[in-house]
């Protein structure tokens, strides 16, 4: 049950991992007002809007599929991940063995 939870919360981390300079240069940017996208996504205009796109791999086959988002998206896509790698962290200092956690 641990280790579900703890994949499930570690691999899609690893996955929209970004290095932390560009986790600090994109900081930098929305503070300016321009915003740059990620590593790993594309930037697309579709009409009069910028959408910003990449490939994910869809479970379950191996076909890729390709999601775009908004601006808003994908800060909120990062902000999620920030969260997501503190709440990690936080279970991993907490939980560094299986002694601590109440397990083995």
């Amino acid at each position: 049950m641990r280790a579900t939870l703890l994949t499930m919360l570690i691999l899609p981390g690893l996955y929209f991992a970004a290095t932390p300079a560009a986790t600090e240069e994109s900081e930098a940017a929305a503070k300016d007002g321009e915003f740059t996208a990620p590593p790993g996504f594309r930037s697309k205009k579709r009409g009069k809007h910028i959408l910003y796109c990449r490939r994910e791999d869809v479970i379950g086959t191996r076909f890729q599929a390709e999601k775009c988002y908004d601006e808003a998206g994908v800060r909120e896509m990062l902000r999620a991940q920030r969260d997501d790698q503190q709440k990690v962290d936080q279970m991993r200092r907490i939980c560094g063995s299986l002694e601590a956690c109440g397990g083995g």
